[in-house]
């Protein structure tokens, strides 16, 4: 069978599921996550009341309603509140998924996992000003491209942020510890602007949503260099505890797979998703 007659079923599938689906969707699915612009995050200001919510995820969640006919409504929650909620879903109205969530074995036992939605590469940045050329391997002479070539330096990173991987994934020595901040992005390109540390990995993606978003004023000095190591997947979570978990995952699994197919979910990369700002011109050189 041809790709094309393949995806023409796959097309009429979706269209046996959508409709009817007014009885299906019920209550609305709220979904919570953690404010992570530019997929999702507040806005309106410190003085609005009640904030807006904003990023990627709005519009693709739109798509997602009118393909499934589930009502979307989203929560930003600190992070462990929100998994907290999914985990213990006990009646509509609870947070019922959680969003922005990458994948671990622990937590495939808690949740059933969707997507991934996304997959964001990531970069190490550094302060012009002590790195003219960038920082350079010890192994091959060139700008470093990979986690495990950092080693030779000091490396900052965000307190509450888990940096095991660094030792046991790509063979950076314990002793090398990692110096964190708690002042979140913008403390950490402080760091790196003051010289307190020389290198910190981190996903552009979310550097440029929190320059977008107004929280991250970023330093003119620090510059950053693209990693070849393999984007990081995101999922949705949905809680196992829901009566309609199963047709959730199902429904959700089969329209995201359409969306994609057809061009429609938008992605970091795709023009006019994010606004022009010649500010960020250097981070979107590293997406």
């Amino acid at each position: 069978m041809s790709y094309r007659c393949k995806f023409i079923l796959f097309v009429l599938g979706i269209a046996l599921i959508v409709p009817g689906t007014k009885g299906f969707a019920g209550a609305p699915v709220l979904i919570c996550g953690e404010p992570a612009p530019p997929f999702l995050y507040e806005s309106g200001g410190d003085n609005q009341e009640k904030k807006d919510i904003a990023g990627i995820h709005v519009g693709n969640f739109r798509l997602l309603t009118e393909l499934t006919g589930l009502d979307f409504t989203f929560s930003v929650l600190p992070w462990k509140r929100c998994l907290y909620y999914v985990e213990n879903y006990s009646k509509p109205g609870d947070p019922e998924i959680a969003i922005d969530a990458s994948f671990n074995t622990e937590r495939a036992a808690k949740y059933h996992y969707v997507g991934p939605l996304y997959a964001i590469g990531t970069a190490v940045f550094y302060s012009r000003n002590r790195f003219p050329d960038g920082p350079l391997s010890k192994k091959t002479g060139g700008v470093i491209s990979w986690i495990n070539e950092m080693q030779h330096y000091s490396i900052c990173g965000i307190l509450g942020w888990n940096y095991e991987m660094y030792y046991v994934e790509h063979g950076i020595p314990r002793s090398n510890e990692v110096i964190r901040s708690p002042g979140g992005l913008p403390g950490i390109f402080g760091m790196l602007s003051h010289g307190r540390c020389d290198l910190a990995e981190t996903h552009p993606a979310l550097v440029l949503g929190a320059m977008i978003a107004g929280e991250l004023k970023m330093p003119k000095d620090i510059a950053c260099s693209k990693l070849n190591e393999e984007p990081e997947k995101f999922y949705l979570m949905v809680a196992r505890k829901s009566p309609r978990a199963e047709r959730l995952v199902a429904r959700l699994s089969t329209a995201l797979i359409y969306l994609k197919r057809t061009l429609q979910w938008k992605s970091i990369k795709d023009k006019g998703v994010l606004p022009a700002s010649g500010s960020t011109d250097a981070i979107r050189e590293c997406l």
